[in-house]
Parts: structure tokens; sequence; C-alpha cells
């Protein structure tokens, strides 16, 4: 065992991790000092650092926080199980790298048109611009994709971005609930639902298989949704918006639970 020991400040720091987010952990329970100051300040302990280790890397692999807890409530501390954790975040970034390789040759392919003198076509802009985690087309058919898209001409540019713009202020509200553990049954958290399905329905199909379609591309594909979409936004640290989803989704389900 090391004699360091960090204040939160120089955790922080070291870690890359917010101290409002050190906070949070210590709030819930997943991370907490091991030591205290004479004056009451916080001291991690090197157990402390490896514990917070594994929560970040847990949380990166697409576990939810309460999901986190579990894992490390129910899984012992030895190198077997830092091992495991390991590889499996290997193999995380080794995904990760094949993503950003194949976006590397979509911006070479430009390049590549540009020398050439000639413009590239729009799709290979998109493609470059915004890059796909998952293949839609296993989820959603062609007929389906085709509805969304004419849904989007025949909103505009304008209405389309607005939407965007209140898709955002819906899930900015939907985690400060999240973070501060609100209820889903919650009268606000239930207005933030209706105004989310107002959005959503601007888009969606009448076929009822669609939402069934969404489901599943989100239960399988978790992980990597919620990443892009934490960088589209900018989110970091605890209340991704895979989290959201998740709470927003749990949201729906006691508003309906209700109503049967």
């Amino acid at each position: 065992m090391s004699d360091r020991r960090w204040s939160i400040g120089e955790l922080a720091k070291a870690s890359g991790v917010t101290v409002r987010a050190l906070h949070y952990y210590d709030q819930i329970g997943l991370v907490s000092a091991g030591e205290r100051t004479a004056s009451g300040h916080r001291r991690y302990v090197e157990a402390d650092v490896r514990r917070l280790y594994r929560v970040r890397a847990l949380h990166g692999l697409g576990l939810t926080l309460e999901e986190v807890a579990a894992v490390l409530r129910d899984g012992a501390e030895d190198l077997g199980s830092l091992r495991d954790l390991l590889s499996a975040q290997l193999a995380d970034l080794e995904i990760q790298a094949g993503r950003i390789k194949e976006s590397a040759q979509r911006v070479q392919s430009l390049l590549d048109r540009l020398a050439e003198a000639e413009l590239p076509a729009p799709e290979q802009f998109l493609a470059t611009l915004e890059p796909m985690p998952v293949d839609v087309g296993r989820y959603l058919t062609q007929a389906q994709l085709a509805t969304v898209a004419e849904r989007a001409e025949e909103l505009g540019r304008d209405a389309t971005e607005s939407l965007k713009a209140d898709w955002v202020d819906v899930f900015t509200r939907l985690r400060r609930h999240v973070l501060d553990g609100t209820p889903v049954e919650d009268a606000e958290v239930r207005a933030l639902v209706a105004r989310w399905q107002k959005i959503a329905a601007a888009f969606h199909t009448d076929d009822p298989r669609f939402e069934t379609a969404i489901s599943a591309l989100w239960q399988d594909n978790r992980a990597e949704i919620g990443a892009q979409l934490d960088r589209r936004v900018g989110w970091s640290g605890p209340g991704g918006t895979a989290e959201v989803i998740d709470y927003l989704r749990r949201a729906r389900a006691a508003r309906d639970n209700e109503g049967t």
C-alpha cells in the first residue's frame, strides 16, 4: 500500500474527473475518501483511487452508475477481476480505434477527391461528418427510414433545428433530475416526458412496429449511441445521455402502468 494521499482537488486534476462528480460519487456511496483530516477534509488513499478507476472504466463500457455499484458490490477486488476489467476496456478501445480508423479513411477519401479537383458527393460529406456507430438498417426498414427523412423534409430546416434545440433542452432538464435523484413519478419529469414524445412524434411514422424497432436499436447499442450523443451535446461525467434515456424510459413506463 502506498502512503500517498490525495485531496479531492488533487484527485480531480489527476484523474480528469470533476470535483462535482467526486462529490456525487461520495453522495451515492460509489467512491468515498478513505480518510479525513482533523478539520474534516477528504483524503483519498490508494484503494480509493483503484475503485475510482474501476467506476470510470465500467461506466465507460456502458454500464449505468446503478449497474456499476452492483458490480462493485458483488465483485471482489483482486488481480483476476482487474484483469477482466482491463481486457474488456482494451476490447472497447480497440473497437473505438477501428471506428477512428474508418473515419480517417473517409476523410482521406475526401482529400483524394479534392486533389483530383473534383468535389466529393454530398453522401461522402455526410458519412464523414456524422458517422453512425451502428447499422440502423438492421433495425429499421428502408420504408421507415424514408418516412423519417420525408418528415424532416416536410418540417423544413428551421423547424427541424428548433426541434433539435428543444430536444437538448428537455434532455438537459432531465439530466438535472437524474443527478438529483428525482423520482420518475415527479410531475415536472412527466411534463418533460410529454415534451419529448411531442418532439419524437414529429419524426416518427404511424407504423406500430417503429417503436419496437427503436427500442431494440437502443437496447442492443446503448453504449455506442450514448457515447455519440454525449459527444454531440458536450456532456461528460455522471448523468450521460444513456442514463437520461434510461430514466426517460422508466418515467414513460411508470406513467403508462398507472394508466392501465
